[in-house]
């Protein structure tokens, strides 16, 4: 039976070579094949029929019996063979159509916000997509439209640094600890801004939150460069100009870290009421390539700009001190470029 070109075309776009496709609808004609047999109908040479059918074998389309003799290729049946590719295309097809019609969740997209509805839909969506980080300042009338989204990132165990324009007096402390790791009041100026994983979030003239806004407008990014700038403006200016109001306790020990400033948190308040902590950290040495490996020592303190007294020079400074057999090494987040070592991996346990 002649093989049919536009079929082989077809099977093709499944992600076969063109090879491969001659080779499979030579056994599925026969339902069953040695490999001379279907060299002879696919024009290809015995030798070369092996290696084929082996690849076909890894796809899950025949199964090659070589405990027969001769060797029989069996095909399996089509609607199920092919049932895995027809799903990953249908996937496919699925994210290349929400990418083009919803093109603002590209993690390079800028999207200017016209409304208050949708400016409350981008705050509430970078705090819930948030797996490690939210830093976030908001007029007081805002916080309880976004309690709820807050206290879920908390319960996630997110850091969130939350800094509150306007009167806090309608807020209990109660409340103020469920929805941030630290909450700071009194901070000036007319910019809503919120950042979240380093890679999106939100930055608003505050009369954006007033229903008659006029022409003000926001911008929603999902840049990781803008959301490193905004996040510097935030912990370099906003967040040092406010007042310290109160601080979440930190994680009971032992605790293992993905968010590098999360550590620094509990490291700084656990030193300062005089614990005993033992660090381990995977890092490598600072400006170099080398591979990270995991080094031990003892807590000395650190650096930071989170939590009073702030002891930096500029916001982004975070750091843990820890003592080691070499001595007293400084260590830094994975873009950490003042000290000794910058950690893929921080764990924290008491001695």
């Amino acid at each position: 039976m002649g093989q049919d070109t536009t079929l082989v075309d077809r099977l093709q776009q499944f992600g076969f070579t063109e090879t491969e496709a001659s080779v499979y609808l030579a056994v599925v004609e026969r339902g069953e094949a040695t490999p001379s047999t279907i060299a002879s109908a696919a024009g290809v040479s015995s030798s070369y029929v092996y290696q084929l059918c082996t690849q076909l074998e890894q796809h899950g389309v025949v199964s090659v019996e070589d405990h027969h003799s001769p060797t029989r290729v069996r095909a399996a049946p089509p609607s199920e063979a092919l049932q895995a590719r027809l799903e990953t295309m249908s996937e496919t097809m699925e994210e290349v159509a929400d990418r083009y019609e919803r093109p603002s969740k590209d993690f390079e997209a800028l999207e200017v916000v016209r409304s208050r509805p949708t400016l409350h839909k981008r705050f509430r969506q970078a705090i819930e997509s948030a797996t490690e980080e939210v830093f976030a300042v908001v007029p007081a009338e805002m916080v309880p439209e976004i309690a709820d989204a807050l206290e879920d990132a908390v319960e996630r165990d997110v850091f969130v640094l939350l800094a509150i324009a306007g009167s806090t007096d309608a807020f209990q402390n109660e409340t103020l600890s469920n929805v941030a790791t630290v909450v700071r009041s009194g901070v000036r100026g007319m910019t809503v801004c919120l950042t979240s994983d380093r890679s999106r979030g939100i930055i608003s003239p505050a009369e954006m939150l007033d229903w008659k806004h006029g022409d003000a407008e926001a911008i929603h990014f999902e840049n990781r460069t803008v959301s490193l700038s905004v996040e510097s403006a935030f912990l370099g200016s906003m967040w040092p100009a406010s007042e310290e109001l109160l601080l979440r306790r930190p994680t009971p020990l032992p605790e293992s870290y993905d968010s590098f400033r999360r550590a620094v948190y509990d490291a700084t308040l656990h030193h300062r009421t005089g614990r005993n902590v033992a660090v381990t950290f995977r890092a490598r040495p600072t400006n170099t390539t080398e591979t990270p490996t995991e080094r031990t020592g003892t807590l000395a303190g650190t650096r930071q700009g989170l939590v009073e007294e702030r002891d930096v020079e500029f916001g982004m400074e975070n750091s843990i001190l820890v003592e080691t057999d070499e001595g007293e090494v400084s260590v830094g987040d994975i873009g950490a470029f003042l000290e000794d070592y910058k950690a893929e991996h921080v764990w924290l346990e008491p001695l």
